[in-house]
């Protein structure tokens, strides 16, 4: 579907990537970060929809995933150096400014990119996980807040992914945890994914569900393709978060962000809860807030609201 290009951002670090550029001089270019455990296939229907109004679409896909670099050591997944090879890229294909979109984990980036690099920055949109300054984590205290406040442990997956049977766990029941992540059941993620223990005891039984109807057979192959490839690069995004290896870099960084923001929130999203993010709005002077009657996947479930509203947003920032 997509014609792939690679570059060096650095010696010996490679990055996949799909590059449409821009046909139109007045029109930005969006960079598009995918989540766990997408790719950038995840951002089909936005780059064929923006392409088409004459947008530029970048879309790499990020460490741990397909042809880019994959270190199996945690401690290579800094959050700097990705917005590092992310600048190298877009010097590269001589962009200056985007529109940076981040779903899920490629929300990370997303907002450090625009706490690095303010000065190439045209907007942020935010897709599913919302705004939160860098701090330290305590997994054992967001578990336990997450438990008073919600009732249950929306995190408590992470035990899992950390542990270091995990990635060979998935990798031995994929379609069992495709099915736990796309099902069609709103409500099953509460239950069978974020408390702890749970995906573990799903994967182990090697239960099966009905999957959502927006992912077609294709969809289904490439995720699965994705995963099969290595789970352990993947998971170790939730390892180098869990044991604060950016901390040192973000300690002193200001946490305002001062371009205009979107946030699109899932109210049928029971992990990444739109609850966690009423904070942001203290540091974003132009924050805008979409709620979607939808789960957590909203750009492959909702493309039409997702590129709507930001086809919309754009012109009201001008």
């Amino acid at each position: 579907m997509f014609k792939t290009q690679n570059y060096e951002v650095t010696k010996g670090i490679n990055y996949e990537y799909v590059y449409v550029q821009a046909n139109n001089d007045l029109k930005p270019t969006f960079l598009f970060l995918h989540g766990f455990p997408s790719t950038f296939y995840s951002w089909r229907h936005q780059i064929k929809y923006f392409s088409e109004q004459g947008y530029g679409c970048l879309a790499p896909n990020l460490m741990g995933y397909g042809k880019t670099y994959s270190p199996l050591n945690k401690d290579e997944y800094k959050l700097k150096s990705m917005v590092t090879h992310l600048i190298a890229l877009l010097n590269h294909l001589h962009l200056n400014k985007v529109i940076v979109v981040g779903h899920d984990w490629g929300t990370a980036p997303a907002i450090r990119f625009v706490l690095y690099n303010p000065e190439q920055t045209l907007g942020l949109v935010l897709i599913s996980v919302g705004y939160r300054p860098p701090a330290k984590m305590d997994l054992d205290q967001v578990l336990e807040t997450s438990k008073k406040i919600l009732g249950y442990e929306n995190f408590g997956y992470w035990k899992f992914f950390e542990s270091d049977d995990a990635a060979t766990i998935i990798e031995n029941n994929v379609d069992s945890f495709i099915d736990l992540l796309f099902s069609n059941n709103s409500g099953e993620k509460k239950i069978n994914f974020a408390p702890v223990g749970k995906v573990q005891e799903w994967l182990m039984n090697g239960q099966r569900t009905i999957r959502a109807s927006y992912m077609t057979e294709d969809d289904y192959g490439n995720f699965r393709e994705n995963l099969l490839e290595g789970m352990q690069p993947k998971l170790n995004w939730y390892k180098a978060a869990i044991e604060n290896i950016n901390w040192d870099d973000e300690k002193n960084l200001d946490p305002i962000i001062k371009c205009p923001v979107l946030f699109f929130t899932g109210t049928k999203d029971s992990v990444c809860v739109t609850a966690l993010f009423a904070g942001q709005k203290q540091y974003i002077a132009d924050l805008e807030v979409v709620e979607l009657e939808a789960g957590h996947w909203l750009m492959e479930e909702k493309p039409n609201e997702i590129n709507q509203g930001i086809e919309h947003w754009i012109k009201r920032i001008g």
